[in-house]
């Protein structure tokens, strides 16, 4: 089988910042420019390349405000401001990545995870491919299929999760992550769900009725203040669906032998000396030669 990695570009960026920002601690080169962001970035790419050891590899970004912001105009409110030093971080981490071998996918009017979750249907439909999505966002969960597995970020490890783990967290088949985050909302993507409704509630209703629809259709079952708060919060139930869901028709071309690993190209080590990358440099494989620069 032909492993597919597909990585969630701004998750780890933004991990690999805050790693070190919440300290107080930012790392700039010689010339102020900042790098904890790319430092990190580029030290989980060679930690993934190396644990899973990839056939394909691609990163997805998000790229501005999307679809999800023409239909909510509250999505995502409430997240503060992407700090000025990791924005200016982005494109060189771009431009680290494409030298390394990896292809880096954004469009207008989606999001990454649409992307990933586009690529990962290509991965679902080619029985010759396996596919490992990495990031630490649970939305993604919904996109586990017999083909793709989950590696779950957390702040020392990773939770690989499966159909079987997935099944063994929450009780329910991964699909059914969107009816959860449909009941129980998602405050940092600000999705409001039904209000009132948590996790161990909305857990409880999915068992017994299967899906947001098995529970509206069966609210005579359903005791009073449960009852009452899914009337009330309906239109938003469905309204949160919608958003929640991970869409896979991105217009991108998702031809999985154009995202190949072939390893680094000749111009990684000198983006790594002009950033001061060292550390990173020294820790290359001295027998590794770099491929001659292709078309990335």
């Amino acid at each position: 089988m032909k492993k597919v990695i597909l990585i969630d570009g701004n998750n780890l960026l933004f991990r690999s910042f805050y790693a070190t920002a919440y300290s107080g601690s930012i790392l700039r080169n010689s010339k102020g420019f900042p790098t904890n962001a790319l430092y990190g970035f580029i030290n989980m790419l060679n930690k993934i390349i190396n644990e899973e050891k990839p056939s394909y590899m691609m990163i997805a970004f998000d790229k501005g405000k999307t679809f999800r912001h023409e239909k909510y105009d509250g999505y995502k409110d409430g997240r503060r401001e992407t700090p000025l030093e990791l924005k200016q971080q982005f494109p060189v981490a771009k431009e680290i990545a494409r030298t390394m071998g990896i292809k880096c996918f954004e469009i207008d009017n989606y999001e990454a995870d649409d992307i990933i979750g586009t690529f990962a249907k290509e991965v679902d439909i080619d029985d010759d491919f396996i596919g490992t999505i990495v990031s630490s966002d649970k939305d993604l969960l919904q996109l586990i299929s017999k083909d793709v597995e989950v590696k779950l970020l957390k702040t020392n490890d990773y939770i690989r999760m499966n159909k079987q783990t997935f099944y063994e967290t929450y009780g329910l088949s991964p699909e059914k992550m969107v009816d959860l985050k449909a009941l129980m909302g998602d405050a940092s993507d600000n999705i409001p769900g039904v209000k009132g409704i948590g996790e161990k509630t909305a857990l409880n209703l999915l068992h017994e009725y299967g899906t947001l629809d098995g529970i509206y259709e069966n609210l005579d079952k359903i005791r009073n203040s449960i009852k009452e708060k899914l009337i009330n919060d309906k239109e938003k139930a469905y309204f949160s669906y919608e958003l929640a869901t991970i869409y896979k028709e991105v217009p991108i071309d998702t031809n999985l032998e154009n995202i190949k690993y072939e390893g680094i190209t000749n111009k990684y080590i000198p983006l790594l000396e002009e950033y001061e990358f060292y550390s990173i440099i020294k820790k290359l494989d001295k027998k590794e030669e770099p491929k001659k620069e292709q078309s990335l």
